[in-house]
């Protein structure tokens, strides 16, 4: 069959990364919430936010700002809400059980 010249070559589709972005900002996320000193903890609204803006800056500062933007609204829909009695460790462990999911 001769060579078309009409078409551009069949090119390769680059592979997303494994796992995804959002679940290796999930995990970053975990590891920060369940550091050895704050294992017993009660989770306070702080220090989740502290945890997302660390793993997002971490993970997602080389990606263009607009798929970074996407990957942390994502990851933020995901966070499992605080409650008045649940420790990081609990977190933690939701976070990596979402992310294994993705």
């Amino acid at each position: 069959m001769p060579n078309r010249t009409d078409q551009p070559p069949d090119q390769p589709t680059p592979a997303l990364p494994e796992p995804s972005y959002a679940a290796q900002v999930l995990t970053t996320i975990a590891a920060e919430l369940d550091h050895p000193g704050a294992r017993g903890r009660l989770l306070a609204e702080p220090s989740l936010r502290r945890a997302f803006t660390r793993a997002v800056a971490y993970r997602l500062h080389k990606l263009p700002t607009p798929i970074a933007d996407t990957v942390a609204a994502r990851v933020a829909s995901l966070l499992p809400p605080g409650g008045p009695a649940i420790t990081q460790h609990a977190v933690a462990i939701r976070l990596r059980d979402i992310a294994k999911g993705l």
